[in-house]
């Protein structure tokens, strides 16, 4: 009778975890064999969707004329419910709200892309309330930068390749200025982006390498180490880093972090991003001196002044898709399989 009593409790159980239908992200395996969601073309519509800090609706200006600037691409834009709310404090939303946003641009067929409006904090907060699995079946171009890491390394787990690159809200207001991260972003989203050339750095380490591009923002790199997003080291991977406003000590801390993890030493190539606004204090080296001492002796290919991160130009990149590095004394070169 025991038994059969444990039997129905564990039964009622599963059915209780299963009742919401959706699947947190460590029920979700490593997908090894990447989907690559289809290039846009004229005519398709894109969604902006909050799922970290608000938007500072005081720079409506400035976002109107980011969205025209999708709308001169020949996309229809369709903004999330909650895109431009002030209802939750540093967030426009809760979490279960703007995963919401999220979920419903990913299931709508008519969606093709979904543009993460900005930065900041909270989008691996909505993490338990997405459901994951239907990204590969409905696979479609997710963009964004910083806080947004942890969506792109949600989808390198389960397949997917997206998109490290500039934001609407990060746009150039001036329009006699050519925008040349906005411009990155519309050829990685139309299927016209090959490879990103760069000039001679002195911290460059040469060679040439091959491997599935992983990476982002720094911080939350380290964040997602031994977490159920962290990434599959088995095989091989490009990792590309960027910072902003983080002293030098916190920077060498983060490196520590992904040293002993072995996130630098099973990299097949290293690429450096803008650490823009690091401030060395005490600290015996600069950002990138410091950089430099955990890159130096790896072995392989390593690219500093990569143009990626929080400052002109941020230039588009796959994530998730396999390049190839080639660093010389003339510089450097990724192109794109």
């Amino acid at each position: 009778m025991k038994k059969i009593v444990l039997a129905v409790v564990v039964m009622l159980l599963t059915l209780a975890s299963c009742s919401t239908g959706k699947v947190t992200v460590n029920n979700v395996p490593h997908y090894k064999k990447m989907i690559r969601p289809a290039y846009l073309k004229e005519g398709d519509t894109v969604a902006l969707v909050a799922l970290s800090s608000r938007i500072d609706t005081s720079r409506m200006e400035k976002y109107n004329r980011a969205v025209d600037t999708l709308r001169s691409w020949g996309l229809h834009v369709k903004y999330a419910p909650h895109l431009f709310c002030q209802d939750a404090g540093w967030f426009p939303a809760d979490d279960s709200t703007r995963a919401s946003d999220l979920q419903s641009a990913i299931d709508d067929p008519t969606v093709r892309a979904v543009l993460f409006f900005r930065g900041g904090y909270g989008a691996m907060r909505t993490f338990d309330y997405l459901d994951f699995k239907s990204f590969r079946k409905n696979p479609k171009w997710l963009a964004g930068y910083s806080d947004v890491t942890a969506v792109l390394y949600a989808m390198n787990r389960i397949g997917v390749e997206s998109i490290l690159g500039t934001m609407p809200g990060s746009f150039i207001a001036d329009t006699t200025v050519r925008d040349t991260s906005a411009a990155s972003l519309h050829d990685a989203l139309f299927g016209t982006l090959k490879e990103i050339k760069t000039t001679p750095h002195k911290f460059n380490q040469m060679g040439e390498a091959t491997g599935r591009l992983i990476g982002g923002n720094l911080c939350l790199i380290t964040s997602a180490v031994g977490t159920d997003v962290d990434e599959d080291l088995s095989t091989p991977y490009i990792l590309v880093m960027e910072e902003v406003d983080e002293s030098v000590y916190r920077v060498d801390r983060m490196l520590q972090t992904l040293h002993r993890a072995g996130y630098l030493s099973r990299a097949k190539a290293i690429v450096i991003g803008h650490f823009t606004g690091a401030w060395q204090g005490q600290f015996s080296t600069d950002v990138y001196e410091t950089i430099h001492s955990y890159t130096k002796d790896l072995g392989v290919p390593v690219i500093f002044g990569f143009p990626t991160g929080h400052t002109e130009p941020n230039y588009s990149i796959y994530i998730g898709r396999t390049a190839t590095v080639r660093v010389d004394e003339n510089g450097s070169v990724m192109t794109f399989e």
